[in-house]
This record gives C-alpha cells, sequence and structure tokens, in this order.
C-alpha cells in the first residue's frame, strides 16, 4: 500500500511541476518591453485594425488612426487562459510586442425551438474584429493564435502594410 501511495505521490508531483513551468513559460517576449491593452488610452490617438477572421485565417479589412471608443476595451482584453484565440502583434524583427486575447470570436451558438433533440447548437464563422494599438507599437505582423492546454500555435502570420 506505502510503495503504491509513493508511486502515486511522485506523479502528481511531477504533474503538479510540469503544470506549473506550462502556466509559467515565456511566450517569446521580453517582459519589459510587452505591452498590454491597458497601455491604451480613450484619450491619445492609436492605430484602429479592422480584421476579417475566422479560426483558419485572417486578413487586414482597414487601418484608421483615431481615439479607440470603450466598446473596443470591453470586448477585447489581456490573455487568460479562456481565450482559444490570441491575436499576437510582432515587431520587424519578429519579437512579440503586443498581445491581446480574443476569447472564443468564432463560434456562434444558436438555440432553435422545436430542435432540442439536435446535437449541433452553432458553428463558427467569419467575424470582423477591431483592435487598437498605441501608436508608438512598431507593429510590423499581426499572428493570430489559437490556445490549448498546451500553450499557443499559429494558424496564420501576416504581414501589415
Amino acid at each position: 500500500m506505502g510503495y503504491k501511495l509513493g508511486k502515486m505521490v511522485n506523479k502528481v508531483f511531477i504533474l503538479l511541476i510540469l503544470t506549473v513551468s506550462v502556466l509559467n513559460a515565456d511566450v517569446n517576449n521580453e517582459p519589459s518591453k510587452l505591452f498590454s491593452i491597458e497601455k491604451i488610452s480613450i484619450d491619445k490617438e492609436a492605430r484602429i485594425f479592422s480584421i476579417i477572421a475566422n479560426p483558419d485565417n485572417i486578413f487586414i479589412k482597414n487601418i484608421d488612426i483615431a481615439k479607440p471608443n470603450k466598446t473596443l476595451f470591453k470586448r477585447f482584453g489581456t490573455v487568460t487562459r479562456k481565450d482559444k484565440y490570441v491575436l499576437s502583434i510582432l515587431n520587424s524583427e519578429s519579437k512579440q510586442v503586443f498581445l491581446i486575447g480574443l476569447g472564443n470570436p468564432f463560434y456562434i451558438h444558436a438555440d432553435h425551438i422545436g430542435h432540442e433533440e439536435s446535437h449541433v447548437f452553432g458553428g463558427y464563422i467569419d467575424q470582423e474584429l477591431k483592435v487598437a494599438i498605441p501608436l508608438n507599437v512598431k507593429a510590423e505582423y499581426l499572428v493570430l493564435l489559437s490556445q490549448d492546454e498546451f500553450g499557443f500555435k499559429e494558424i496564420k502570420k501576416i504581414k501589415i502594410n
């Protein structure tokens, strides 16, 4: 009994160490140079990207320079474990300078009366996203990432014109 309990405790300890190390893993950035969504002010102008995206692709529809409104901040924010999709902004050296959590904006959930027996209650759609980036951030690339329990996976990387 004691031998099996000891093996189980060792496995749990190793699993805990691995989980903590994955959660604390570096996401290819330097913390002192990484900007966050809180650095954007509604009083200062920013580049506002209109992006069309889906779970497999991303492209820029339009770029404006204007003061961002409050709805841009309510919809997207800093990255959490709940965000299925993340937008990474890279500089000319392909170093990450900005990271925005998108949640799961591409899945639309629909309930229909009379279809309670159905196994499908939604699907993936193209979505227009508006994202504000401070003017002092030298953005060269937008990268759409997916996030799972193992970390980030690049979906598509595009160059900003």
